[in-house]
């Protein structure tokens, strides 16, 4: 089974513009570390020139941190195809850094601990939140001379019933098998605009640009306090319209049960900064959860 590139091209670019672009992400990288404690990271899904620096935070503490055998890689499910819980079974996944193994063993081993996900490849065929993570996870990859595997889980369903089983299902698989895992959580904050088909309120300029911060580490907070259900609820009050949020709440289910006590905020931004431009705009963060 290989799934090859969706977006690449479009969301990112491709041959030596995308090398130039990850190493000027990534020119503070430190050294590589080994001492493992980050069970989860959060980072953006757009387009590279929006929020590609602010995901490669997100890689470098990893990075620096020590890297895994495998990463889960969890986004929403923007196309409507396939299982509502989709975990690619098998094979590998094609960026223009090469391939990518999928860790077969652990995708089976979570869909059978789950009493929700499925083994399906149909979500993933076109689907963007998942592909974007891949030309980072590649690179630091690469620096540290590691060959790594990843699982990639789609979400068509996100909600805390479906965070708590597939947490539980990641953690327990992982145990299993004695896999080192960490679980990325893909998603961007808070879109606005009409493009988004969400405009609350009319306030231009800086004043929404303010309003939209506010909206967003309203529910960054709750992340920071692994409090998945008040991060729903802020959701839920706010018609918020962050696209990934099952994708937190699991992570914060499995660090929880990985031992994680401590959430950190690494850098927020917003399309504006790059755009300039007040009709549409998304907020992105990078978060990662740490072990003591």
């Amino acid at each position: 089974m290989t799934r090859y590139p969706a977006v690449a091209g479009s969301f990112y670019p491709t041959g030596g513009e995308l090398v130039v672009m990850l190493e000027r992400f990534f020119s503070d990288l430190g050294e590589l570390g080994s001492e493992r404690k980050i069970t989860a990271g959060v980072a953006p899904h757009a387009g590279y020139v929006f929020s590609g620096y602010t995901a490669s935070r997100t890689y470098k503490a990893i990075y620096e941190d020590g890297l895994p055998e495998t990463f889960v890689i969890i986004g929403p499910n923007h196309t409507g195809l396939g299982s509502p819980v989709a975990v690619y079974p098998e094979g590998e996944w094609i960026t223009p850094l090469g391939e990518v193994e999928v860790d077969a063993e652990l995708a089976k081993a979570i869909v059978k601990n789950s009493s929700i996900a499925d083994l399906d490849e149909l979500a993933h065929k076109y689907e963007h939140s998942i592909e974007v993570q891949l030309p980072f996870i590649q690179y630091i990859a690469d620096k540290a001379g590691k060959k790594i595997k990843i699982v990639p889980i789609d979400l068509g369903l996100q909600d805390e019933e479906v965070a708590e089983d597939l947490g539980k299902a990641i953690f327990e698989a992982s145990q299993e098998l004695g896999r080192d895992v960490v679980v990325i959580a893909s998603t961007d904050m808070m879109h606005y605009g009409y493009m988004y088909g969400y405009v609350p309120f009319r306030s231009r300029g800086e004043d929404l640009l303010g309003r939209i911060k506010e909206w967003d580490f309203r529910v960054i907070q709750r992340i920071l306090e692994f409090d998945y259900k008040g991060m729903f609820d802020e959701i839920r009050k706010m018609d918020h319209t962050m696209c990934g949020p099952g994708g937190v709440a699991t992570a914060i289910v499995f660090s929880r049960l990985a031992g994680a006590i401590e959430a950190e905020l690494l850098h927020y931004t917003t399309s504006f900064e790059v755009s300039r431009s007040t009709d549409a705009i998304v907020g992105y963060a990078s978060i990662v959860m740490r072990k003591p």
